[in-house]
């Protein structure tokens, strides 16, 4: 079955562009294995910035939480943070999709 998740970082809103930037120039959406996968600053929290992907399934996302580049780019984040970030993840199975059948 389809998985969706949401990563929410919190960041000091003058790291808010850093961050993002990290993002960009190390790929690190476009290197998870997410089938698609978008980061978003949130209107009204400067310091808010979410990171949203679907995946083919749960072991897909599995095997992401688990791939070594993906405690290089959890560094890479906090650095670009400036050393102080909270983060919070959620993980949801996707009922209904417009794109096409779930499995």
């Amino acid at each position: 079955m389809t998985v969706f998740t949401i990563l929410t970082l919190h960041v000091s809103p003058d790291r808010r562009d850093d961050l993002v930037r990290y993002y960009k120039s190390a790929r690190v959406l476009e290197l998870s294995g997410a089938e698609s996968s978008q980061l978003c600053l949130k209107s009204n929290d400067v310091g808010t910035v979410i990171a949203v992907a679907t995946w083919p399934d749960a072991s897909a996302y599995e095997a992401w939480q688990n791939a070594p580049l993906r405690a290089e780019f959890a560094q890479g984040i906090l650095e670009a943070a400036g050393g102080s970030v909270t983060a919070t993840s959620e993980v949801f199975q996707v009922a209904i999709d417009t794109r096409g059948p779930c499995s």
